[in-house]
This record gives structure tokens, C-alpha cells and sequence, in this order.
């Protein structure tokens, strides 16, 4: 249902569904150079959307950034909506963001994803746990 990459001691966890979670384990290995102890968290299968995993994996991550090429009604990605949602009761505090990456056909760069979870990790230091992002989406 989900594939993890170096997510054993990770400080934040990028969560992604398809070719932008193939990128995230390169940003990941960038991040890992730059000393920041980030993982990847890959969604498989989306529907039956896969509950249990998504709480085993993310129940006690200190940070979850998610990359989606979606968005849905209200105010952030389908996929984002739907880890909150599995993580709710739980008792998990981890702050979370949403980048709308990739829309319009654009292709979305792992440096691009390491330089979204930096962000990401000053604004989590600055006190914003939740973020709703665009990341090189076509706008015209």
C-alpha cells in the first residue's frame, strides 16, 4: 500500500503518490548531505486509502510535508486532506504542509522538493504548523 526511503530516523517525512515521490528520495538524499534527516513516504494505493499504514508510518513523525499534483475542493490537496484525516485521534501533533506541485504539466525537480521541505522547516521553527503551498504550477 505505501513504500518507505530512509524514513527509520527521519526529522521530517515527505509523503507523495507517483513520479513526485520518485524525485523525493533524491531530495532526500540531498536534504541527508545538508545534514537534515529527511524520509520518503510513497502512496501505492490511494482507494482503499490505506489507513492503518498511513497512522503506523506517520503517528509519531515530528514533521510531515506533503507533495501532491492535485487539489481539491477547500483548501488543500486530496492527498493531504486524507492524511489528516486517517491521523485525526490520534493523538499526532506533527505539524503539517501541502505543496500543490506540478500542475499544468510541469515536471516538479528534486531540488525543487528539497528547497519546499526547507521552507517547510523554518516556517515548522517559526511556530506555523499548517501550510498550503503552489509549487510550479502553471497560473496563466
Amino acid at each position: 500500500m505505501l513504500w518507505t526511503y530512509r524514513a527509520e530516523d527521519a526529522e521530517v517525512l515527505l509523503a507523495a503518490m507517483g513520479s513526485i515521490a520518485t524525485e523525493a528520495t533524491t531530495a532526500t538524499d540531498i536534504l541527508r548531505e545538508e545534514g537534515i534527516r529527511a524520509g520518503v513516504v510513497g502512496i501505492r494505493v490511494y482507494r482503499p486509502f490505506p489507513r492503518e499504514e498511513i497512522r503506523d508510518v506517520f503517528g509519531k513523525a515530528p514533521a510531515i510535508v506533503v507533495f501532491e499534483k492535485n487539489i481539491s475542493y477547500g483548501y488543500e490537496g486530496a492527498l493531504c486532506a486524507d492524511i489528516k484525516a486517517a491521523l485525526y485521534g490520534t493523538g499526532s501533533r506533527a505539524p503539517v504542509h501541502n505543496f500543490i506541485a506540478g500542475l499544468g504539466g510541469r515536471d516538479v525537480k528534486a531540488r525543487e522538493l528539497a528547497e519546499a521541505t526547507r521552507s517547510s522547516l523554518a516556517a515548522i521553527a517559526a511556530g506555523n504548523s499548517e501550510r498550503q503551498t503552489w509549487l510550479d504550477c502553471v497560473t496563466e
